[in-house]
């Protein structure tokens, strides 16, 4: 496929292969409304260099999205918690602004056409600013203090376990938010029908989608590590002080 990419229509290949869009929007190529040009034209056009671009579109064809199998249960706190933010978190932050870039044009665009973009739009505003909201929590509040409780005990320094029952409070908060946002992105599922393009979405819509998909995929993983292992983790440290 290497050699005959660049034959290939822009339009053509966002529609086969989603998550090439990406590379095209960093490199400025219109998969849209303009993408019914060879990768070759649209380099030549937008003066792109079309071995370099190749090479990223097949690297975005190729990657595995699926995670690799990590015994997240052996995992200390800290590393665990690092995990967390350096996949998850990370991804959000890179992901949010653009997904909500795409639901807006695409609101704007076919929002008359299709009602449920109006519900979308909402949804999705909603569960960004409530994420933007959670994230620094976790990362200013709790993290820090489990990280620097677990380095106390593997240096030796005694820790009571009222020590802990500090954590029992914003752990409250955490799982009360990861279930609005769960709420939310299973809403998301819903109104789209599992993020299932109409016949005529244009490509813009159907990366929309595809983007929101991933969203889900992303954060159900993410809600799952801290709800299922790292929140459980910090309490059965607790119980361990306390026996």
């Amino acid at each position: 496929m290497e050699n005959n990419i660049l034959n290939t229509k822009v339009g053509q290949l966002v529609r086969k292969q989603p998550l090439t869009a990406s590379v095209f929007r960093k490199a400025n190529i219109d998969f849209c409304c303009g993408g019914d040009i060879s990768i070759a034209e649209a380099c030549a056009r937008n003066k792109v260099d079309a071995d370099l671009l190749s090479a990223e579109l097949m690297k975005a064809i190729q990657s595995d999205k699926t995670p690799p199998s990590l015994d997240f249960d052996g995992m200390s706190l800290s590393f665990l918690i690092d995990y967390i933010y350096n996949v998850h978190h990370k991804y959000l932050y890179n992901t949010l602004p653009e997904i909500e870039f795409y639901v807006n044009k695409v609101t704007a665009k076919h929002g008359e056409k299709y009602l449920w973009l109006a519900q979308l739009h909402s949804l999705y505003h909603t569960l960004s600013e409530e994420l933007k909201n959670h994230l620094p929590k976790e990362e200013n509040i709790l993290f820090p203090k489990v990280k620097e409780i677990e380095e106390k005990i593997n240096m030796g320094i005694e820790i009571t376990p009222e020590v802990l029952k500090m954590f029992e409070g914003p752990i409250k908060v955490m799982y009360q938010e990861h279930d609005g946002a769960g709420e939310i992105i299973h809403e998301l599922n819903r109104i789209t029908n599992n993020y299932t393009p109409p016949e005529d979405a244009c490509n813009s819509h159907l990366y929309m989608l595809e983007k929101l998909k991933e969203l889900h995929f992303d954060l159900t993983q993410h809600i799952h590590l801290e709800n299922n292992i790292l929140f459980p983790k910090i309490v059965a440290l607790q119980e361990e002080l306390q026996s």
